[in-house]
């Protein structure tokens, strides 16, 4: 069974070998930014990536920057992950460079038979020292970064939510200088990733042209033969009889695309329904988990985030409309995006057309719904059908 709502990794990690390929090709040139909500796959990818990018003399650093709050936080748990890696570590004296340049007292930092409390209090110091002058500081370690020879790849999940978690003042700061760093180290390449549209939480902190030299990578949802084997495999597991009907039948109910999280769920609630029943997996069984069990209160913890997250990343005039719009949106194929400005309108009191497509832009961007020529839909079926029954509008 695929793991449900965490990384896939290892004999986990299905499919995406197009997505493999386009990343490593443009870290050949460019930084990569990938887009895409949470349970997408996202988290996977860049661990497949890190495995793909170590060895043969790179330095891999993974880092999930969701509770960084200040550059200065972020800094040090940078330096914190490169005094992992010895080669690249005794090779340039990094640790012994960066306690002169943070100015660290060696005898408030000696390495003790303790591993961990050394690595607590290094941490520590190296935080409380980038407070005045992070800047200087952060251009010198990476000076150090760019003259040892080394290639170092940076990954950094949810992105998005470390510069969001900045005061404007230090984020601004923060993505001035990282854009500067990207144009001059010549040996690092950095991959970062959110769950949350990075366009709307840099509107308040200098645009978008601070990230506009980053390629953009969607993640999308599986391909639909990928997505049958994947189903094919769980029945197997489970020692069930596979039809292709049967295949075709879960996957219709789930609809395009076909998101790793909801494919997992609702395999994951066939086999509960199965277990529980003890009944034959057949049309008639997959159609009332589909409608009984995954829209039903049993299931709707898996789709709570979606809705709850409008109220934790959008602005508080914009929640409204954007809960609105998807109710209405739910409810109907192809909903024309005079009807959503509309609803707008009346939610916000506010008539500024270019603040509605922003608000259109990061609900497509958050892959809620997707605009073809004027006409909005969900992006995902099952979404849609939860959102339809317990948010919908008409």
């Amino acid at each position: 069974m695929m793991p449900v709502g965490s990384p896939a990794i290892g004999d986990d990690f299905v499919d995406r070998e197009q997505d493999i390929k386009q990343i490593l090709a443009t870290l050949r040139k460019d930084n990569v930014l990938l887009a895409a909500p949470r349970r997408f796959g996202k988290t996977s990818i860049m661990r497949k990536l890190e495995k793909e990018l170590f060895g043969n003399g790179n330095v891999v650093i993974f880092l999930d920057v969701e509770s960084v709050y200040s550059p200065q936080r972020f800094l040090s748990e940078i330096i914190m992950e490169l005094t992992e890696f010895e080669e690249f570590s005794e090779k340039s004296s990094f640790l012994s460079k960066i306690k002169i340049i943070c100015k660290l007292f060696q005898d408030s930092i000696e390495e003790i038979e303790v591993p961990a409390i050394f690595k607590a209090k290094l941490r520590s110091s190296v935080e409380e020292s980038l407070k005045e002058g992070w800047i200087d500081k952060s251009d010198a370690l990476f000076r150090i970064i760019n003259t040892s020879n080394v290639n170092i790849y940076f990954i950094f999940d949810e992105f998005p939510i470390a510069i969001k978690n900045m005061n404007t003042v230090d984020a601004e700061m923060f993505l001035s200088w990282f854009r500067g760093l990207r144009q001059t180290c010549r040996n690092v390449r950095f991959i970062v990733g959110g769950s949350v549209s990075i366009e709307r939480v840099l509107r308040n902190v200098g645009g978008t042209n601070v990230i506009n030299d980053f390629k953009v990578i969607r993640v999308n949802g599986f391909e639909r033969d990928v997505a049958l084997q994947i189903v094919k495999n769980v029945f197997g597991e489970e020692d069930w009889e596979y039809t292709p009907l049967l295949g075709n039948k879960i996957l219709d109910c789930v609809g395009e695309s076909y998101i790793p999280y909801f494919v997992g769920i609702m395999l994951s609630a066939v086999v509960d329904e199965q277990i529980t029943t003890g009944k034959d997996v057949d049309n008639d069984l997959i159609e009332s988990v589909y409608n009984a069990r995954l829209l039903g209160s049993k299931c709707k913890h898996y789709f709570d985030p979606y809705f709850d997250r409008l109220k934790i990343f959008y602005h508080e005039m914009d929640v409204k409309a954007a809960k609105a719009i998807l109710g209405r949106v739910s409810t109907t194929e192809d909903y024309p995006i005079e009807l959503a400005f509309d609803a707008f309108q009346k939610e916000t009191g506010s008539h500024d057309y270019e603040h509605f497509l922003d608000l259109i832009s990061d609900l497509e961007n958050d892959f809620y719904i997707e605009n073809k020529d004027g006409q909005l839909n969900f992006y995902s079926k099952i979404l849609k059908d939860w959102w339809r029954i317990f948010h919908g509008k008409i």
